[in-house]
This record gives structure tokens, C-alpha cells and sequence, in this order.
């Protein structure tokens, strides 16, 4: 199949999301895609989760990968998880999914709840707990490197007490939240586990949608028809995130989006914008905005209109929810949407496809679809009453972590616009940089900050040699290990601390050191941070006894202007094709020296050597 019928697949599924035209994606990537990178699924079920593939595969190829799914036989789990060589391990899987439904795991608990003594709900509750824990460790002993995905419980649709259940002392309802409760808590213990939160989902479409009676009976599958994409889309989210596509930038028109009316003809008293309909419509819709905001989403306008109107909006009417300071930019002028796009991705250092465009407009929505594909497009329906879930449905901005970078990035962004000042002010780029008075921390990864680690592997592709995508409990590994550590180095300047945007990971073998990850944010870029931390793993290497160290660079779509960045530091070539570069630099070679306007700062536990006793540099 041609690469154009998948990108029209492909097209047709973000245009409409319907359980068809997630079938003909997953069909179309899996008949032509073969030069799309796999991406191993391995999903365990006491339940019949066929109905699911199509959504859950057109999820993956949503993401840039091909989809590799194992599906292990029906209720099977223990046997599978329990036996080290069985096709469960033998697949490597990228990710496990393990679908449990409470009435194969446990009828009495699920459906004859009302015949247990309080003592015998106790009972089949720590059985459940411990069946959970039992396939979860096993998992994380024998794959200790694939995420996995468990569902928690969602409520009956009707409970066995009637109405007695929200006052009855041991009630249903109550024992399923301490049961999701004891899931939670099991989760937190081994690492990277996600909670996929059916309580959530099926209170949020309704139980008669969520379950079906009749293809329960029929094949055991209890997913109603029409929760099948909200369910498949519900692990697409999670496959984002740990693919590292999650969006980072919303882009709002003005105009009928933020308010209702056009401000250039109903003037500022005349725009629907209060407390009251129709106004609070788009009150909360602005408020949902801003939620991205303090989670760290940039946010960016993008509006035909005369700036002036719009800045008066934004700063003096009594009902706007978001002001100036909130938007990291704006391209509010009369140039095509388009265009000003690109202007807003080039301006932010970011890729046009971590861009997500919202409109009132079906013409500009269309237009901005068909020149820029890779923009992900909400068209708000025509009442503003949905425009909130039309917004929130996606969760195209969802990651595993939330930082305090991520909640400080507008801010951050915002002062890239005064470092631009300082440029303006000098004659060259070495005296730019000495003026802003760098400092690079560089430290090993703690509680504190290890989520912020994961979340650059996960998110960074542009400085990024290798592109390798990491979760938390796998950074930990690397801290702990015997034969392998994990850096991270922060940046500050006069004008503001840009936070930890920085991640090295080195592996040994033998006298060998191999730089496993070197990647910065591209917000730190053109500074020399990255040939400090380079130098820095060089420098490490040595200490830990090594006689050489190994570096390489996988070539991917974004990340073309770290290709020659070994040889700028001085390794010697040893391997090179279409796909990326191998490189080696002995150790007895002349130290890597920091940039002349880089401070320099190692923790103590960064600057002791892991693998010998030698004193460190």
C-alpha cells in the first residue's frame, strides 16, 4: 500500500475519530507501513479484547510506528506472566497491556456481593490485591524495561443493595473504590506501572455505554459498542506519552474561540464575554486554557485582527480569563493562518507537529489541515456550550510527568524575548554569552527530579543523538546501577533559571564507555550547554576507568543538526549509513574543555567515580 493511502488513512482519522476510520488506519498501516519502526504490544486479558485492536492500532500509527500487537490467549494471565520463557517474553514488548475485568477476576465481589460477611469481603479483596501484585512483579522481573498498562475498576451500572447502598455500612461501591485504592498503591511500589482510569472513563460515558450485557454473554467482551474508541483512545494517550509525541504548544484564534463576537466591529462592551450566558461559556473555556497553561502547555494567538483590539481584551476586560503574560506569543495581524504558524513554531524552536490549532472557522480549520498536516486541528462545533470537550477529548497535551518546568514555561519563554535584548546590544555571540553570565549544575537525578529526566527523554527530539525514550523507574535504574549512570545538568543565567534542561546517560562495558543519551531542550540551545555535558560524560568515562568512549547518533526526521556533533568534538568516525553514525574517542586524548563563559558546577555524588577508586577529575 502507498504511503499516500496511509497519510489519507491517517488524515481521515483526525478529521473524524470514528471506530471506521480507525479500522481502515490500522488496516492500511498494517498492509504498507513497513518503514514506519515497530512498536511491540504485548496485551494480556481475562476478558475479549479483540474489538479493541483496530483502535488501539490506529492509536500507534498515529504516533509514527508501525503496530506489533501480542495477544495473549483468554485468561491466561498467570500462566503467561508466571513462566520466564513463555511468548509473552519472547515477543519484547515495548509495552504490556494487562486487561483486567472485576467479574472473571471475581464474581462474588462483582455480582453475589450482598451473600459476603464483612470478614469475607476483606478475603476476596486481598485475594484480588495479591493475584494483581503477583502478575505485576512477575512482569517487572522478567521485562524490566516495558511499561505496563492496568486498568483499575469502573462502579456496576446497578449495585446489589438498591438503595441502601450509599448508606448501608459495607456498600459495593465503597469496597470497588478500596480496591482501586489497593491498586494504586500496588502501582506506586513497582515501577512503571500506569493506572489506565476506568473509573473515570465509564462515570464520564455512562455505564449503559461503557458495558454491554449482551456481548458480555455473547463472547465475554464487556465494552459496549460505542465505548470502544473512548477505551482504545484511553491507551493511546499512554502510548503518546511514552512515544514522546505528546503536543506542547495550543494555538487559539480569538474571534467566536475566546469570545463570542469579533472585537473589531462589537467593540470591547460587546464581545459575549461574563459571567452569565452566553458569556460563561467562553469564561470556561478560557479557564480550561489555562489549565494547560499552569501544567505547562505553551500557549500562543494566532487571530486576523488589528493587535491593538485584541490586546485590549486581553488587558483590560473585566471577564478575560487569559491575559498578556499567559501567551508565550502572538501573531495577531492579517497574513494567512498558515503562515503565521509557521512564524509561531519557528519562533518557539519547536516542530510544527507539536503544534495544536483551535478554530471557530471550518474554512481556516480545512485550509490549515491541508498545507500543514502535521498541525493537529480542533474545529469547535458551533455551539460554544462544547467547546470545552471538544478541547479536552483528545488529550493531545497529556504527559507521565508534570515539572516545575513545565510550569514555569511561558515564563521561561517569555525571557528568551530579554536575552534578546542583550543580543541586540552586542557585537558578537561570545560577548553575548559572557554578558548573560552562564552557570551549568550538573547532578545525578533524585526524587525530585527524576520525573523531569523521563519527561526530556520522552519529549526532546531535536538536540537528541539517540532518541531513546525513557520512564522514571528506567532513570532509576540507570542512578542504582552498577554499569551505568544518569546525569542531568541545569541552566540559569541573569535573566532567569531555565531549570534542568539537560540529560546525559552512560553505560560501561569493560574499559568501554558508551554515551547512551545526550539530549538538551531546545531552549538551552546555542549556549555551549551541550559541549559541557558532553565534556562532562568524556570526563566521567575516565574517571570510572575507562580507556575509550563510544558515542551515536540515530538519525530521525527532527534530528538532522546533531549529526555531525561527535566530529565537532574530536571523535573518530567508525561506522556510518542512511540510518546514523558510530563514533570513538579514546580516552588518553586531550580533555574536552568546558566553553570559557560556562560556570561549571558538579555535585559532590555527580563528581564520584561509580566503577574504580580513582580520584576524580
Amino acid at each position: 500500500m502507498s504511503t499516500n493511502l496511509i497519510s489519507d488513512a491517517l488524515q481521515r482519522l483526525r478529521s473524524e475519530w470514528s471506530y471506521t476510520a480507525y479500522a481502515a488506519a490500522a488496516n492500511a498501516v498494517d498492509a504498507g507501513a513497513t518503514d514506519l519502526p515497530e512498536y511491540r504490544v504485548a496485551w494480556l486479558r481475562n476478558i475479549t479484547v479483540e474489538p479493541l485492536l483496530p483502535v488501539l492500532k490506529g492509536e500507534i500509527a498515529l504516533t509514527g510506528a508501525r503496530p506489533q500487537v501480542y495477544l495473549g490467549s483468554f485468561d491466561t494471565i498467570a500462566t503467561e506472566v508466571l513462566d520466564s520463557d513463555s511468548d509473552l517474553y519472547r515477543f519484547k514488548p515495548d509495552l504490556i497491556i494487562l486487561s483486567l475485568w472485576l467479574e472473571a477476576l471475581n464474581f462474588r465481589i462483582a455480582r453475589r456481593f450482598i451473600s459476603l460477611s464483612a470478614q469475607g469481603v476483606e478475603t476476596e479483596c486481598a485475594a484480588i490485591l495479591g493475584d494483581i501484585e503477583r502478575y505485576l512483579t512477575a512482569i517487572r522481573k522478567k521485562a524490566p524495561n516495558a511499561p505496563i498498562l492496568l486498568n483499575n475498576f469502573p462502579l456496576p451500572d446497578f449495585t446489589t443493595l438498591g438503595i441502601l447502598e450509599a448508606s448501608h455500612k459495607l456498600s459495593q461501591s465503597e469496597v470497588l473504590q478500596s480496591l482501586n485504592l489497593g491498586i494504586k498503591e500496588i502501582a506506586s511500589r513497582i515501577r512503571d506501572v500506569y493506572i489506565v482510569d476506568f473509573l473515570q472513563l465509564f462515570a464520564r460515558i455512562g455505564s449503559s455505554q461503557g458495558f454491554s450485557s449482551r456481548d458480555w454473554h455473547l463472547s465475554r467482551t464487556p465494552y459496549g459498542r460505542h465505548a470502544l474508541v473512548p477505551i482504545g483512545q484511553e491507551y493511546g494517550k499512554f502510548i503518546r506519552a511514552l512515544r514522546g509525541k505528546a503536543r506542547k504548544c495550543l494555538v487559539v484564534d480569538c474571534d467566536n474561540t475566546l469570545w463570542g463576537g469579533v472585537i473589531g466591529e462589537d467593540g470591547l462592551d460587546g464581545i459575549k464575554l461574563g459571567p452569565t450566558h452566553p458569556g460563561s461559556w467562553y469564561v470556561e473555556f478560557q479557564q480550561e486554557i489555562l489549565n494547560f497553561h499552569d501544567r505547562g502547555v505553551i500557549l500562543a494567538l494566532c487571530s486576523k485582527n488589528n493587535e491593538d483590539d485584541v490586546l485590549e481584551v486581553l488587558q483590560r476586560h473585566p471577564s478575560q480569563v487569559l491575559r498578556e503574560e499567559h501567551f508565550a506569543l502572538r501573531q495577531v495581524n492579517w497574513d494567512g493562518k498558515v503562515l503565521n504558524l509557521r512564524r509561531i513554531a519557528e519562533q518557539l524552536n519547536i516542530g510544527l507537529d507539536s503544534l495544536v490549532f483551535v478554530d471557530d472557522s471550518p474554512l481556516e480549520c480545512g485550509f490549515v489541515r491541508q498545507e500543514l498536516p502535521e498541525v493537529e486541528v480542533i474545529e469547535l462545533p458551533t455551539d460554544p456550550s462544547k467547546f470545552r470537550s471538544a478541547l479536552m477529548s483528545r488529550s493531545l497535551f497529556d504527559t507521565l510527568t508534570v515539572s516545575r518546568e513545565d510550569r514555569e514555561r511561558t515564563r521561561m519563554y517569555r525571557a528568551d524575548q530579554e536575552r534578546q535584548k542583550i543580543l541586540e546590544n552586542v557585537g558578537s555571540l561570545e560577548e553575548y554569552l559572557a554578558k548573560l553570565q552562564l552557570t551549568a549544575d550538573i547532578g545525578i537525578p533524585d526524587q525530585s527530579s527524576v520525573a523531569r529526566v523521563a519527561q526530556l527523554t520522552q519529549k526532546t527530539n531535536q538536540f537528541n543523538l539517540t532518541t531513546i525514550r525513557y520512564t522514571e523507574g528506567q532513570i532509576h535504574s540507570f542512578v542504582d546501577g552498577a554499569d551505568s549512570d544518569a546525569f542531568c545538568v541545569r541552566l540559569a543565567d541573569r535573566v532567569a533559571d531555565l531549570g534542568i534542561v539537560g540529560v546525559g546517560v552512560l553505560r560501561y562495558h569493560g574499559e568501554q564507555a558508551v554515551i547512551d543519551t545526550l539530549l538538551m531542550s531546545c531552549r538551552a540551545l546555542g549556549r555551549g550547554l551541550e559541549n559541557t555535558l558532553a565534556a562532562f560524560l568524556v570526563n566521567t568515562a575516565q574517571a570510572n576507568g575507562c580507556s575509550r568512549i563510544l558515542g551515536y547518533y540515530r538519525a530521525t526526521k527532527k534530528n538532522a543538526q546533531v549529526a555531525g556533533f561527535y566530529e565537532k568534538l574530536g571523535f573518530r568516525s567508525v561506522r556510518a549509513d542512511e540510518n546514523g553514525s558510530d563514533w570513538e574517542r579514546r580516552l588518553d586524548d586531550a580533555p574536552l574543555a568546558y566553553p570559557r563563559w560556562m560556570k561549571v558546577r558538579i555535585s559532590e555524588p555527580a563528581l564520584r567515580p561509580k566503577r574504580t577508586s580513582a580520584t576524580a577529575w
